[in-house]
């Protein structure tokens, strides 16, 4: 611009300089005629300015344009909308169980080899913001109603078995977030040990849970109803045989890292003589957990007793007894993480029935230990290992000892 200004007097100067003397300009027209040139440029460069920061603009357009219509087209292409939200899972377990029973007899040892799969996968989706979850899941099993969904390798080859391990609805609603209304056959919602509820077994009925947080106290209520066996119509005066559970507790945030859990629950088994025969069961069950960090690995201790209110109307009793104690230290996530693990439990013969609760410890009547540990050779890749020694504590098979060794390989999708 100062060029075009410098070249543009010039030319004026040189016009004047050749023309006759009687035609010079005079001073003001000279100055007036420098400054509607500077003018005129002052315009152009205005002028250019604004043409330049239109096309600016259009690049943004276009490029907001371009990036919309490429977003769009993404969600054209992308999978319908059902899907949206849908989670799948799923897991493989293969494992050595090694079992070295003593006979009761002549006390002489038995050893059993056996291998064995647990193979599950479903789905989870969630709707209207979250506030409704519906979820399914199947798994193997060697025969219904068992509480493993472990698989033996057997019969001649022959194919195994799927049987449907959850079909659940969950409603959180956003009206009242503290409130969950579980259904269907679903993960266990209690707080509970194994010394009651082995980990496969997924009970089925309606679950009312509430919990509100005061800072780091937070109280919590679950109710629930779970059917156990439907006899309506089979026979005369025939009973259903159901479950109605009635727990309080809390979550306290001691520190931080620092998490207290204390729950107290009735178990009030209706007609459960009708499964079990002549054994009837009314529960209450005490149980707390703790986790710390020591030294930046994580600590979890817990501790478990309960009494059957009930034991009176069961063949000798008595034996209504339970308790157990647990720790664990690490934790398994990712690639590297390791975890080792001891328990200890004492469950009497009627303290709990026997076939909802852990069936690699035996069921009940029975005491002992658990030893175990845990490696991620991958973040989806886990090695393990635990050893069971445990006995009988009332019967005629009283202190026969029992020793099983389980190796397992655990995939994760």
């Amino acid at each position: 611009m100062k060029q075009l200004s410098i070249w543009a007097l010039l030319s004026v100067l040189a016009a004047a300089a050749a023309a006759p003397a009687q035609q010079q300009p005079t001073v003001d027209e000279l100055t007036t005629t420098i400054q509607a040139l500077k003018m005129r440029l002052r315009d152009q460069g205005n002028r250019l300015a604004e043409l330049e920061d239109q096309v600016a603009r259009q690049q943004v357009d276009l490029v907001q344009t371009a990036r919309r219509m490429a977003a769009d087209a993404g969600e054209r292409s992308a999978m319908p909308t059902w899907l949206e939200n849908l989670k799948f899972y799923a897991d493989l377990r293969l494992r050595y169980q090694g079992e070295c029973d003593e006979d009761a007899t002549d006390h002489r040892r038995k050893n059993r080899n056996r291998a064995r799969f647990r193979l599950r996968f479903g789905f989870v989706k969630t709707l209207l913001d979250k506030q409704f979850e519906v979820g399914f899941r199947l798994a193997s099993g060697d025969t219904p109603g068992a509480t493993s969904t472990n698989q033996t390798f057997d019969n001649v080859f022959s194919e195994k078995d799927l049987w449907i391990d959850l079909a659940y609805a969950i409603y959180r609603p956003n009206w009242l977030k503290d409130l969950t209304i579980i259904g269907g056959k679903m993960k266990n919602p209690l707080v509970h040990t194994d010394v009651i509820w082995d980990s496969d077994v997924n009970p089925e009925g309606f679950v009312a849970a509430f919990k509100h947080a005061f800072g780091p106290f937070e109280p919590f209520a679950n109710i629930g109803y779970f059917i156990i066996e439907e006899r309506r119509g089979v026979a005369l005066n025939a009973h259903d045989t159901d479950l109605w559970t009635y727990q309080l507790g809390f979550n306290w945030q001691i520190a931080d890292g620092v998490k207290h859990t204390c729950a107290v629950t009735y178990y009030d088994y209706d007609h459960m003589e009708l499964v079990l025969a002549g054994e009837s069961y009314e529960v209450i069950n005490l149980t707390n957990k703790l986790g710390f960090a020591v030294g930046g690995l994580p600590i979890s201790v817990y501790s478990d007793i309960l009494y059957n209110c009930d034991s009176d109307k069961t063949p000798d009793g008595s034996q209504e007894q339970a308790c157990a104690f647990g720790v664990k230290a690490g934790k398994n996530k990712k690639k590297g993480d390791w975890s080792v693990g001891y328990k200890w439990a004492y469950i009497e013969a009627f303290s709990t029935p026997r076939v909802l609760n852990d069936s690699d410890f035996r069921g009940s009547n029975t005491k002992g230990h658990v030893i175990g540990g845990k490696y991620n050779l991958t973040d989806f890749l886990v090695v393990g290992a635990k050893v069971f020694f445990t006995e009988d504590i009332w019967g005629p098979t009283k202190g026969v000892e029992d020793i099983t060794t389980q190796v397992d390989l655990v995939w994760k999708l």
